[in-house]
């Protein structure tokens, strides 16, 4: 069935309608909702640039359970579902700068095979949560989260034409995701991405063919990537670079953490300056990078 949304139109009152299959049609409008999609096979389709769904959590923010939202509460939109479509719409948080507000996340995603097309994200610190969330985490919110929100299985994202906007670790999580095509932009001095894998996983973060852009006179203030956790795994392929990013391209987190993070680069970066815990892919090594094998491991 298809939805198309008027400007009345609750987005969650309609979600509470949908069913697997459904497509929903938003309005050219600014959607004031939080939002959690709990629906397995939706696709939501936006208006471009005039539609926005946007909402103001943030870490230190009281919940209605008198306990603060943390990091994991505090997002705009979450896909708590498999196989959920976003395309060509805006998310926000509203919790800028993070100076003020600290973590607070636009996009949570926890569902697999999760596919965005054309989207738009915006926040500071943590704008987009690639899950599930490490699972020492799991266990420290057990008593915080639904157990939805506590699953541990594989989600395999994948972002094509987005645009992503942050500063600090604004791309973090445990979630098997491929950035495609991807205008990836720092807003000040961080982290791009701050991943936190199993040490099982043949595949994190993939940035491949990106523009990695930045606000007016950022200089050599932003690295690519830290790890999260010790195993954490990010590759940079064939990226465009600006001014803001470091030519160590990445940061360690913590000194022991230099021996276990898998954080690499192919053609993104001059390799003569390179960190020396980080690695240079091999032509071989890149050819594997492939959409199919991303989702197949």
């Amino acid at each position: 069935m298809n939805y198309y949304l008027n400007k009345e139109d609750s987005l969650n009152d309609i979600l509470k309608k949908a069913k697997p299959f459904d497509t929903i049609y938003l309005a050219k409008k600014t959607y004031n909702e939080k939002i959690k999609i709990t629906t397995s096979n939706i696709t939501i389709i936006g208006q471009g640039d005039e539609t926005i769904i946007q909402n103001k959590d943030y870490y230190n923010k009281i919940h209605f359970d008198n306990k603060e939202y943390l990091t994991v509460r505090t997002y705009t939109l979450m896909v708590a579902a498999d196989n959920v479509i976003l395309e060509n719409l805006i998310i926000k948080n509203l919790s800028t700068p993070n100076s003020i507000y600290g973590q607070a996340v636009a996009l949570h995603v926890l569902g697999d095979n999760f596919k965005a097309s054309k989207i738009k994200l915006f926040g500071a610190q943590d704008t987009l949560l690639c899950g599930p969330i490490p699972e020492d985490l799991t266990i420290r919110y057990k008593d915080l989260l639904p157990n939805d929100e506590l699953n541990l299985k594989k989600s395999h994202q994948y972002f094509k034409n987005c645009y992503i906007e942050g500063d600090v670790d604004f791309i973090f999580g445990c979630g098997i995701a491929l950035f495609e095509n991807c205008n990836i932009h720092s807003i000040g001095k961080g982290y791009i991405a701050a991943p936190s894998h199993p040490e099982s996983y043949q595949f994190g973060f993939v940035f491949k063919n990106c523009n990695l852009t930045c606000a007016e006179g950022l200089q050599n203030i932003v690295y690519l990537a830290r790890p999260w956790r010790p195993y954490g795994q990010a590759a940079f392929i064939n990226c465009k670079t600006d001014s803001h990013i470091k030519s160590e391209g990445f940061h360690f987190w913590s000194k022991e953490r230099e021996k276990t993070c898998r954080l690499s680069q192919y053609n993104t970066l001059n390799s003569d300056n390179l960190v020396n815990f980080a690695k240079v892919l091999t032509d071989n090594e890149v050819s594997l990078y492939t959409l199919e094998n991303i989702f197949n491991s």
